[in-house]
């Protein structure tokens, strides 16, 4: 932490210490929850969760299963470990999304009995809600630069904290299969906003909203490590077949940075601005409450909330596979509902210019001299 400046001669601060405009102890409150967590680590647990902030493995945040991960597991943490990890994920987003982070994970026990038709004794092991992996990326310090992942099945948390200052939550996966089931419906306060803001389009209105008749088999920007000018879903989802799209639909359903498509919401009336706002919010709103007005500013910046579009595809109830995106120069949401007849949801909030801290790490540099940097990669 730094020290207690002291003060010039002239009874001013030196400009190092003058308070910051807008400050705030967000990532403060974020470093310090991940410094309990790292010093309850064993000198094991601490070599396999920590990585330079440098590594490439930084932009990999592949959220389907998959063989090698790198970092802990959370099934591998004792009891008050564990307890600490979950202080660290809830101080890093609100407490709804923290809530549907748990629902995420715990999901995979209803999964797990949902698979023993078709995978047998495997579905104990590929389904386990303490299957997810934690990485630091950088030791988490006050006053550094440095980040974590949480990462497994339907899940893709990452959290990046520049100079100790500003923190970027981008990208923020949660998905859900089965997305309803007894009382789970962990993404259905996103999906009813999201149809209500489309019942009350107009006939016009929604010809211009809706891109396409059929949905992608999954969201369009995949999980590319930064998304470029024009990205094209897959024609089909990892490993499956239930949901396959073809050239035609995946030219129809393609992101453009520079052009995105549906309705503009300025175009929108009042009442359909409000039903917007609230959809937006849905997915800002996961971050911490405190960076929240970080973001959209970010949002006014580019453009306002005005030259955000809104798009759809596929069907209108939602039991027929349907998606739906929102875009401007730095905000993506993509919503999918396709795979198992409705019933398997991806939803991803990202960034295109910041995801991973890109934009906020980029003027860090430009701010400061590295040449003398530490080589351990968490300045």
């Amino acid at each position: 932490m730094t020290t207690t400046p002291h003060q010039h001669s002239d009874g001013e601060l030196p400009k190092a210490h003058r308070p910051r405009p807008d400050g705030s102890f967000d990532a403060t409150a974020v470093t310090f929850a991940a410094m309990g967590l790292f010093d309850g680590l064993d000198a094991d647990q601490r070599a396999r969760v920590l990585l330079p902030h440098s590594d490439p493995g930084r932009t990999h945040w592949n959220f389907l299963p998959e063989s090698g991960r790198h970092g802990l597991p959370l099934g591998e943490l004792d009891r008050r470990q564990e307890v600490l990890a979950h202080r660290l994920i809830a101080e890093s987003m609100s407490l709804p999304a923290y809530a549907r982070v748990v629902q995420v994970m715990s999901n995979e026990h209803v999964l797990r009995e949902l698979n023993l038709p078709v995978f047998g004794h495997v579905a104990a092991t590929l389904r386990d809600a303490r299957g997810y992996f934690l990485t630091f990326f950088g030791q988490p310090q006050p006053d550094t630069t440095w980040g974590w992942r949480l990462v497994g099945h339907h899940l893709s948390i990452n959290v990046t904290v520049v100079d100790g200052d500003l923190i970027s939550a981008t990208p923020f996966l949660l998905g859900a299969e089965p997305a309803r089931h007894g009382p789970f419906r962990i993404l259905g306060e996103e999906e009813d906003t999201a149809f209500d803001l489309l019942y009350s389009l107009a006939g016009p209105q929604q010809k211009e909203a809706i891109i396409h008749h059929k949905p992608p088999a999954d969201f369009v920007t995949r999980t590319v490590e930064a998304i470029g000018e024009v990205e094209y879903p897959a024609y089909h989802g990892v490993g499956r077949r239930d949901a396959m799209i073809t050239d035609e639909d995946r030219k129809a359903l393609a992101y453009f940075r520079a052009h995105p498509r549906g309705i503009r919401v300025g175009d929108l009336s009042t009442t359909q601005r409000g039903r917007f706002d609230e959809l937006l919010a849905r997915f800002v709103e996961r971050a911490r409450p405190g960076l929240v007005g970080f973001e959209m500013d970010r949002i006014a910046a580019a453009g306002g909330v005005d030259e955000l579009r809104f798009a759809w595809a596929g069907g209108r109830s939602v039991d027929v596979p349907h998606y739906f995106r929102i875009q401007g120069p730095v905000t993506l949401v993509e919503f999918d509902n396709a795979e198992d007849d409705a019933n398997h949801v991806h939803s991803v909030w990202r960034d295109p210019s910041n995801d991973f801290g890109a934009d906020l790490l980029m003027q860090h540099h430009l701010d400061h001299d590295h040449t003398g940097s530490r080589a351990d990669g968490a300045d």
